[in-house]
Parts: structure tokens; C-alpha cells; sequence
């Protein structure tokens, strides 16, 4: 019987927070772990517009290429995952949350707090870079490329978000619950990629606390529904392809984090030599002779 591969474990412990989380009533110990979901949440998102935004205030701000943007926000976002992906998800994101609500993943109550807790932490971010640097923080706001029409600009974002949530979506799959180390690298060049897509387009928002916060503080409504509707959109569209086309029971057998190694086979044994005749006796031969 072939040995099993050391690598091919079941590492329950590794779950994420919210993997199989029920709603366990109005209890203390439920309160407090909303409240440090909550918690999580309002600052990573707070972090996230306030250090995004920040490299837009720099005096050569407009000579920056799409590349350097879309990097620092990919590697940003990586960046917060890994803070706070033990204690909330770190969705960072109402487009995300959505889909994790509409998958089944998160109860509706504790998905209404967290996008609550997205948009405080949102606009607490903003505000933090208008006082740091209030001429320049309207370089912030997300408007589309005058080249292109508000109509092409929310499909632009519905499919932004569509792909942002089927991103997390297949994270979450049971099937992949051993592939969840490498989470905040894959989710932050995923970020990085979509940003260098529409970039120039749209700004890649996929997130509408990331354009209503920064709206908000600096007072610049235009196409502002766009980034709120299209995200939303795609999210759902999303959740609800996943669900009818690919979505896994609990119990699915996961994909191993690593391949088995190949055994090499062994050599065959060499052939036995054939035993050797015995010699015929001389004095037999003459009688035979």
C-alpha cells in the first residue's frame, strides 16, 4: 500500500474566521466577536483609502504611470489582508461582503455590520487625508475617462466587481481549503491586474465605500452611482452564476496543496543466469563410443 504524502493534511485549524460561522444569538461571546469583525473591518478600510489615496497628493502625482498605481494598490490591499484575514476576512469591500451574504458564507445581520463598519472606517480614511493633504485629496475621487460614456463606464465596473467576487468566491470553495497560505499575495496582484485592466478607464474603483468616502469629503457627486451600482451588480451576478454553475457541497473533497512525488520506479532484476550443464564424464563417453 502506497504511503500517504506528508503534505496531504487536514489542517481544520487553518480555516478561515468566518468558514461555517452560524449565528449563535445575542450572547456576550457573539458580541464581542462582532464587535471585533467590526472593528477589523472600519480599519482596514480605513487604511485602505487613506494609503491608496496618499501617493495621488504627491506633487508629481500626475507623471505616475498605470503600473506604478495599480502595483501600490494590489500591494496595499495584500498588505491589510494580512493584518486583519484572521479576525474578520478582511473584506475591505461592500462588493465582496455581498457575495459572501448572497454565498451563505456570512449571516445577513453580520454582513448589514460589516459593510456599516467598511463605510465608517471609508470615510474616517478620507478624512484623515484631507487633513494631511486637503488641496491635493481630490485626485482621490474616481470619475470615468472622458473618452468614454457613463454607460460604458458602469459595465466596465460591473464586470470589475463580477471578477473581484469570483476571485474570493473560489477562495472560499471547500474545495480549496488547503490553498488559503498564499491568500493575501493572490488577492492583492488579483486587485493589482483588474487594476491595470481599467485603470485608465474608470479608475478600477470595484469597491463603493473606495469612491463614496473620498466623494463625500471633498463634495464631488458626478458619476458617483456608477461606482455604487456597478460593483453591487456584478456581485450578485456573480454569486448567483457561482452558485448555479460550480458551487461545491461543504464536504467536497479538497485539492491537495501540493502533488504527491513521484516514485521512481525500480530497476528490474537482472535475469538469474541459466544453471550450466554438467560436464559429460571422458571414461562414459569411450563406453558410448
Amino acid at each position: 500500500m502506497e504511503e500517504p504524502h506528508p503534505v496531504i493534511l487536514e489542517r481544520d485549524a487553518e480555516m478561515r474566521p468566518l468558514d461555517g460561522v452560524k449565528w449563535r444569538g445575542c450572547n456576550k461571546e457573539s458580541r464581542c466577536e462582532l464587535w471585533r469583525v467590526a472593528a477589523a473591518e472600519a480599519c482596514g478600510t480605513a487604511l485602505l483609502v487613506l494609503l491608496s489615496c496618499m501617493p495621488g497628493c504627491a506633487a508629481d502625482a500626475a507623471h505616475s504611470s498605470l503600473l506604478q498605481r495599480s502595483l501600490t494598490a494590489g500591494l496595499l490591499v495584500a498588505l491589510i489582508v494580512q493584518c486583519f484575514d484572521h479576525v474578520s476576512g478582511a473584506h475591505l469591500n461592500p462588493t465582496v461582503t455581498l457575495a459572501a451574504a448572497l454565498s451563505g458564507r456570512v449571516p445577513t445581520l453580520r454582513a448589514i455590520i460589516m459593510c456599516i463598519s467598511q463605510l465608517i472606517g471609508g470615510v474616517l480614511g478620507a478624512g484623515v487625508l484631507y487633513l494631511l493633504a486637503s488641496p491635493a485629496g481630490r485626485a482621490c475621487v474616481t470619475k470615468p475617462a472622458s473618452f468614454i460614456s457613463i454607460y460604458q463606464a458602469l459595465a466596465i465596473e460591473t464586470l470589475l466587481g463580477l471578477c473581484l467576487a469570483l476571485a474570493n468566491l473560489a477562495s472560499w470553495d471547500a474545495r480549496n481549503r488547503h490553498l488559503i497560505d498564499s491568500w493575501p499575495l493572490r488577492i492583492g496582484f488579483i486587485v493589482a491586474a483588474l487594476s491595470l485592466t481599467a485603470g485608465d478607464l474608470t479608475g478600477a474603483s470595484m469597491n463603493p465605500v473606495r469612491s463614496f468616502a473620498p466623494a463625500l469629503i471633498n463634495g464631488e457627486w458626478e458619476a458617483l452611482w456608477v461606482y455604487v451600482v456597478g460593483p453591487l451588480c456584478g456581485s450578485c451576478a456573480c454569486a448567483a452564476l457561482y452558485a448555479f454553475a460550480w458551487r461545491a457541497a461543504p464536504d467536497a473533497a479538497a485539492r491537495d496543496a501540493s502533488p504527491p512525488p513521484r516514485r521512481r520506479a525500480r530497476p528490474a532484476p537482472a535475469p538469474s543466469p541459466a544453471p550450466l550443464a554438467p560436464a559429460a564424464s571422458p571414461h562414459k563417453a569411450h563406453l558410448y563410443a
